[in-house]
């Protein structure tokens, strides 16, 4: 008897052949409580995507997932997951134009460096230049350090190599632009041909063998190259800073998503304040009918959690929905050219960080069902024969 009670009861509560002012509270509460787990959800997954995008930007074109720190003609064992290993020579260089200098990272590639991967990663302005209309090497520049420098494709820059005994200078050509998409990478690197740097800096390039992994295999297939007895790091260790930086950030979003979680369930818990506010009198008929206090607490909770629970399914569903389709917004924004966006990647695969939004949902309910247990407390404090008389 008490659990068909009970179940009418929660049924009448939630608006089921109830009044319409009634559906309409349920209602706007679930829409509510769903707009905001849809903010949070969708927050964290850009936060996250962007954060990964980032990295892979980094680990594409600037270290490789690995770097094996060995000499030239060293082999690389196989491994199914290991998709490409190249010879790179990297040092640090003065750039020359006619209207600016700037340091920068110079790297020295194969012909075989940019393979599909990496050219998913950028975009080729123009077709490169014709190798036969000039003796110079040539180099490639984002289009960032082209407009730092005042140069574009065909202008000739000069390459200063300086140590404490000599002064190397070479001029170049500009061959072709790229970019990445992410200015912060963009706008110091610089590549050239292996060759030139063998002849320019043999003495102070850095030569290692750069690792593309397959499925995010970075651990094992490092140990599996450090058991070969090779000297290997990851780009996280070789780009030390934006890694923590880009950790930081998630780590702090995701913190703020749960503050946010937090207070979105002491909102939840107002509803069942507001529920027992409104229904006095009938809590106090159903008490002098001999309904206890726990029936009806059990009454509210459900109709509460209920409530939440339906929010938080619908509004993780809206915010990973309005997360899988971001391709089509960024590359609007990317369009526009809108400088305060200009620091910021727009061109990433989207990630679902399933952990992180197991942690949103998990505080939200635990934070909700904590607050409806303290605010349906009153529930006992409702003078009956004071509630139940009407004017």
């Amino acid at each position: 008897m008490s659990s068909a009670l009970v179940s009418m009861l929660i049924s009448r509560k939630l608006g089921i052949h109830s009044s319409r002012s009634a559906k309409k509270r349920i209602l706007y509460n679930v829409l509510l409580v769903t707009l905001v787990v849809a903010s949070l959800v969708f927050a964290q997954l850009f936060v996250v995507s962007m954060s990964n995008g980032i990295a892979n930007k980094y680990a594409l074109l600037g270290n490789g997932h690995l770097q094996v720190h060995e000499k030239p003609g060293t082999t690389i064992p196989t491994h199914p997951e290991i998709v490409d290993v190249q010879l790179v020579a990297q040092t640090f260089s003065l750039v020359y134009s006619p209207s600016k200098n700037l340091m920068v990272r110079l790297k020295g590639v194969e012909s075989s460096y940019f393979n599909e991967e990496r050219k998913q990663a950028l975009t080729f302005l123009d077709p490169p230049l014709d190798a036969n209309g000039s003796t110079l090497p040539q180099v490639l520049l984002s289009t960032t350090l082209a407009n730092l420098l005042g140069v574009g494709q065909g202008d000739r820059i000069a390459l200063m190599m300086i140590n404490n005994t000599s002064l190397r200078p070479q001029l170049c050509i500009v061959g072709n632009l790229y970019d990445s998409g992410y200015k912060e990478l963009d706008e110091n690197l610089m590549f050239c041909d292996i060759s030139l740097m063998e002849k320019l800096f043999s003495t102070k390039a850095d030569t290692y063998y750069e690792i593309l992994v397959a499925n995010n295999a970075i651990r094992p297939v490092r140990q599996f190259l450090e058991g070969e007895g090779l000297s290997v790091t990851s780009w996280d260790q070789e780009n030390y800073a934006v890694a923590t930086n880009l950790e930081t950030s998630r780590q702090a979003v995701l913190g703020v998503m749960i503050v946010v979680a937090i207070l979105c369930g002491y909102f939840i818990s107002e509803l069942s304040r507001e529920l027992i506010e409104d229904d006095k009198n009938r809590i106090a008929l159903l008490k002098l009918l001999g309904a206890s206090n726990a029936l009806v607490r059990s009454v509210y909770f459900s109709t509460v959690m209920i409530v939440t629970l339906i929010s938080i399914l619908l509004g993780t569903a809206l915010g990973i929905l309005l997360g899988l389709n971001l391709g089509s917004m960024l590359s609007w924004l990317a369009l526009r050219s809108i400088p305060a966006l200009s620091f910021y990647l727009l061109d990433f695969p989207v990630t679902i960080p399933l952990l992180d939004i197991a942690k949103i949902v998990l505080v939200l309910v635990l934070v909700s069902a904590l607050s409806v247990v303290w605010s349906i407390r009153r529930v006992r404090k409702i003078p009956l024969l004071q509630s139940t008389r009407f004017d």
